[in-house]
């Protein structure tokens, strides 16, 4: 499908006849996931204490993170290959049979295999969705439709954590699922018309793509093992921890753009800021445990915590896309950092010192304004420095970026708490959300003055 500019189509807006369908089938897509991420977080607490395994709480986060990566991979070279529609396609039935399995789930053993399962869908959903605005969108709509995003990610922000609260204590947690695979099936059905429009390639494998996808291999087995290491006695699972590190470190190579771990400066300098960015974002899982260990508070209300995120969140991309577009990428990250890096310490402060929790939720509502304002630029910028051709490439690159990202901060997190488990509940969080505070520090670094601005022509090569 051409993506040539017409001057009607950037007057008509995202929600013009052409586009009305698309668009709506694309959030609906984006909100499905997010409410599958959002009130899986506000009820897992109770999931692991029904299910009588509470040293599974990361693990159902991990493993589905673990396996998105192949998905992601493996989606952005079948899009590349054949079109985003095999891959679309491909993730949607997948996800749904995820959370099929999901919503009948006896035990843990069978609750965490669906996770990955779904996963897996959401890890291809995503690639291809990136995609499908490459190739539906004119440039001059790319951006607002990730601006609209974060309108899909708020409303199960929003409203998703206190309704899974209200879900699981109205009838139960598999009903939570169950809200999920209705809203992708409705994505799926507005999606339809414009994913059999979209282009079939017919190219071919090539010796990359084998390097990706082996590479994508060793990277998920890598972040399993990361993620595994809390479960492990204290000083095993600091050892797998470390060992796993640099794994992660070459296994992500091949599969982001060249320099992204030196920061060089264009495309490989913003996939390396999602890294950090989703570091800080991963920090987000662990305040409903913080929540109801520290505070005692049921499903409901840390759902309704989860929530004020969700608004700040959009608001933050709101304000970015509408009245500081033009500020340089720069300026951007360093207000982002600040907000970040504040709102963390909000919450570790809070905590620690056993004053009221509406004070810990605000200053996680902080930190997502920060993760809300730089969030469009992270998506839409890389785009515009690449042809269309390698949009599948830059959306796996940036979706496998954050969930590695996200990885890490989880399994220290995880981690951090293992090893106080002989301290109270709030020394606990206070150690542990300032330890994952310090992934703004090197977020600071890359865009630290004269370090460089994105340039706005295409970068240097990315793979």
């Amino acid at each position: 499908m051409s993506t040539a500019t017409q001057p009607d189509e950037r007057r008509a807006g995202i929600f013009s006849q052409g586009f009305a369908a698309t668009t709506v089938g694309l959030l609906m897509a984006i909100t499905a996931c997010a409410f599958d991420n959002t009130a899986v977080t506000a009820v897992m607490p109770r999931i692991t204490r029904e299910l009588g395994d509470t040293g599974a709480y990361s693990l159902a986060f991990s493993i589905p993170f673990a396996v998105s990566i192949v998905a992601m991979v493996a989606a952005g070279i079948a899009t590349d290959v054949a079109g985003a529609r095999l891959s679309m396609v491909t993730g949607t039935v997948i996800l749904v049979i995820g959370l099929a399995l999901a919503v009948v789930a006896p035990d843990m053993s069978v609750f965490l295999f669906s996770r990955g399962i779904q996963g897996f869908g959401i890890g291809a959903v995503i690639v291809a969705i990136y995609a499908v605005i490459a190739q539906v969108y004119p440039a001059a709509l790319r951006a607002p439709v990730f601006a609209a995003f974060a309108g899909a990610w708020v409303i199960p922000s929003l409203v998703g954590p206190a309704l899974a609260g209200i879900l699981t204590e109205a009838f139960s947690w598999h009903a939570v699922f169950l809200f999920t695979l209705v809203l992708l099936v409705v994505a799926a059905v507005l999606l339809g018309p414009a994913v059999r429009r979209l282009p079939v390639r017919r190219g071919t494998l090539s010796r990359t793509s084998a390097r990706m996808l082996v590479a994508a291999l060793i990277l998920s087995a890598a972040a399993g093992a990361l993620n595994y290491s809390p479960q492990l006695a204290l000083g095993a699972g600091m050892v797998a921890f470390v060992l796993s590190l640099p794994v992660i470190a070459l296994a992500i190579g091949p599969l982001v753009p060249v320099g992204t771990l030196r920061g060089r400066t264009g495309v490989p300098r913003l996939v390396l800021s999602r890294v950090l960015t989703d570091m800080v974002l991963g920090a987000e899982i662990y305040i409903p445990l913080l929540l109801a260990q520290a505070y005692g508070l049921g499903p409901t209300l840390t759902g309704l915590g989860l929530s004020v995120s969700g608004v700040t969140w959009f608001i933050a991309s709101q304000i970015q896309a509408r009245f500081t577009a033009d500020w340089s990428m720069p300026t951007v990250a360093r207000f982002s950092a600040a907000a970040m890096a504040g709102g963390l310490i909000v919450v570790a402060l809070t905590v620690g010192f056993g004053a009221p929790w509406a004070i810990a939720v605000t200053g996680w509502g902080l930190s997502a304004f920060g993760i809300g304002f730089i969030y469009p630029r992270l998506s839409s910028e890389p785009l515009e420095l690449l042809p269309p051709e390698q949009s599948g490439f830059i959306g796996s690159a940036l979706q496998v970026a954050g969930i590695t990202g996200m990885t890490v901060s989880i399994a220290v997190g995880a981690l951090a708490l293992a090893a106080l488990g002989g301290s109270d509940v709030h020394t606990r969080f206070l150690v542990t959300y300032l330890v994952l505070t310090c992934a703004v520090i090197p977020f600071v670094w890359l865009w630290r003055p004269g370090a460089g601005a994105v340039p706005r022509s295409p970068s240097a090569r990315v793979r």
